[in-house]
């Protein structure tokens, strides 16, 4: 029998991959977007910035929040506003939605490793907490905060902290690569930095298991070996067949990215202790298989 499930978000790379692989298992996608949208075989949508969407939304086995302004925009002052706003506000759509209708189904909430501090040496899993120490962790925190108003309805929820997501279509990969495909690709500040990285497959198979598991509360969703930005550069530089050999120092990322430069000169170890104790198998553990994977299309 066919399942139900509603992504707000599901334009973007995370929403396109689940929405293939939920379409795979057999679930009805539905699509909340700002825009109307024709219908397509196993997907529907509904324009969410209308009066009356509440009145399309069809009784779901399962909801997963991704909508938010995208991160890879220049950090304004102004856009800085743009991206709190819109998380809390499509979260706090979807309380008040749950809370009208009643409706009592499997809820995953996107978040981000941006939650825990920049550390070099330190490794962070579930049970590590803290208090916001940047814009980003700010972010994070707020907004999983506006989900446990979901939990607190009685709706099993979820709230899943994304690394960096390997994908040619789309996200920071594409991104990260371009110097490497100029020939330019290298260490950034003193490389030490650590990235705690998910190959796309993995982060929609780990959902649909958290799905079918009924894991709530926090979870990570990083692959269980962590590497530095200078080790992931030179496993891209080989899965390109392009050398890794320029450094770009701290304050020239500074002065090209701003407050965003924190993204690439800055990082965490964070493991995905639950999954992983779960039961939970990741097809690409390593970043050399993961990488390889994702130029071999």
């Amino acid at each position: 029998m066919s399942k139900t499930a509603v992504i707000s978000g599901g334009s973007g790379l995370v929403g396109r991959a689940l929405t293939e692989k939920l379409i795979a298992h057999h679930f009805h996608v539905v699509i909340l977007s700002r825009s109307n949208h024709p219908n397509e075989a196993h997907i529907s949508y509904i324009n969410w910035s209308k009066d009356g969407w509440t009145q399309q939304m069809p009784k779901a086995d399962l909801i997963i929040n991704l909508a938010g302004a995208s991160l890879s925009k220049r950090w304004t002052k102004t856009y800085k506003k743009d991206i709190l706003k819109s998380r809390l506000e499509s979260t706090k759509k979807l309380h008040d939605y749950l809370e009208q209708s009643g409706d009592k189904p499997y809820f995953i909430n996107a978040s981000a490793v941006g939650y825990y501090p920049t550390a070099k040496r330190l490794t962070f899993t579930e049970k590590d907490v803290f208090t916001p120490h940047n814009f980003l962790s700010d972010v994070v925190c707020q907004w999983e905060e506006e989900a446990c108003q979901i939990k607190a309805l009685g709706i099993d929820t979820a709230r899943c902290r994304f690394g960096v997501i390997l994908s040619q279509q789309g996200g920071a990969l594409p991104v990260m690569a371009k110097p490497y495909q100029f020939g330019a690709g290298g260490r950034i500040a003193d490389g030490r930095q650590v990235l705690s990285w998910i190959h796309i497959d993995d982060l929609t198979e780990g959902i649909l298991y958290s799905y079918n598991a009924r894991l709530t509360g926090i979870l990570n969703f990083t692959a269980p070996n962590p590497v530095t930005q200078n080790e992931f550069g030179r496993e891209l530089g080989k899965a390109l067949h392009r050398p890794h050999w320029t450094i770009v120092p701290k304050p020239v990322m500074n002065a090209i990215l701003g407050d965003q430069a924190v993204m690439v000169t800055e990082g965490q170890r964070v493991l995905p202790a639950r999954l992983l104790a779960s039961g939970f198998t990741f097809k690409y553990p390593d970043i050399q298989s993961a990488l390889q994977e994702v130029y071999s299309q």
